[in-house]
């Protein structure tokens, strides 16, 4: 309805820093005492590296494969697949379901960290001969707007603890969000209007049915390890949640980041976070029910 102003900010080169400026507040919000690991933690990064990280990919790989999606949606859907999940949104969704906010915070950062590494080299075996990619500039991409900008909020935090503290910051990185996608569908507006009802709604089946799966590998992981269930939550939804900005940035990097290939990852990031916002809700009132009922069976 807009795109002028999206288009100019396009012109500007903001995107990249918009990026930056995302996980240089994330680091800056982020409190160091609160990555301590636990014993038993390591073998849950693990899982949820290998769900989050490798599974997720050869999923959205079939996907990209088999699906009768345009190119740039099937692309946007495989990215998706690929990158770590959400910096914040998890670790509040495992906080209302009851689950353990430190195990997913700690979950967050080090799937983010490892997921840096990963991204190029499983995106250049799966799909780089189609789009001639090169793992090495990617992955320089992604440390200069998502590794650096995270690291350098740590360090602000560091020297200046009660800036970090600040009840506006939080904003920033919604509102970075907003203007990513502003950017991104104006830029897009051409593809867009090419877009039909049927391609969106099948767009739709397809992401929910990849985040669905990736919460029932979470499932299974978690019970395999035989974890506790406040720990299960944690895994539960951090491991099977995608972020939107990292997304963005491999876009950028891959020089697709016009065209409806960032619709699926707005897409994929509006489904999964409506669903599991109804799912940690459901957990919360499960457990509010059964507490009540042990109260009146010990009164």
């Amino acid at each position: 309805m807009l795109p002028a102003p999206g288009l100019w900010l396009n012109e500007q080169g903001l995107l990249p820093w918009l990026v930056a400026l995302i996980f240089l507040v994330n680091g800056l919000q982020t409190r160091l005492q609160q990555l301590r690991p636990e014993p038993g933690f390591g073998r849950t990064l693990l899982m949820g590296a290998l769900i989050n990280l490798l599974l997720s990919p050869l999923l959205g790989w079939l996907i990209y494969a088999f699906s009768a999606l345009d190119d740039s949606l099937r692309l946007g859907l495989l990215v998706m697949s690929m990158v770590p999940p959400t910096l914040s949104s998890c670790v509040v969704l495992t906080r209302i379901s009851g689950g353990k906010a430190s195990w997913s915070l700690f979950l967050t950062l080090g799937l983010n960290f490892i997921g840096i590494g990963t991204i190029p080299f499983v995106l250049s075996l799966l799909v780089g001969s189609s789009l001639q990619l090169s793992p090495w500039s990617l992955l320089q991409t992604l440390v200069n707007i998502v590794l650096l900008p995270f690291i350098g909020g740590l360090l602000l935090r560091l020297w200046c603890p009660p800036l970090g503290a600040r009840p506006w910051l939080g904003l920033v990185p919604t509102l970075s969000v907003i203007v990513t996608s502003w950017i991104t569908l104006s830029s897009s507006q051409q593809a867009l209007y090419l877009l039909s009802a049927d391609a969106l709604l099948t767009l739709s089946a397809w992401s929910l049915l990849l985040h669905l799966a990736l919460l029932l590998l979470c499932l299974s992981g978690g019970r395999l390890l035989r974890l506790a269930l406040a720990e299960r939550r944690a895994l539960l939804f951090t491991a099977s949640q995608k972020t939107m900005p990292v997304a963005v940035s491999v876009l950028v990097g891959l020089g697709s980041a016009s065209g409806a290939a960032v619709v699926s990852c707005i897409l994929f990031h509006f489904l999964q976070m409506l669903f599991d916002s109804l799912l940690a809700s459901r957990i919360k009132g499960r457990q509010a029910r059964m507490g009540e009922s042990e109260d009146a069976l010990s009164g």
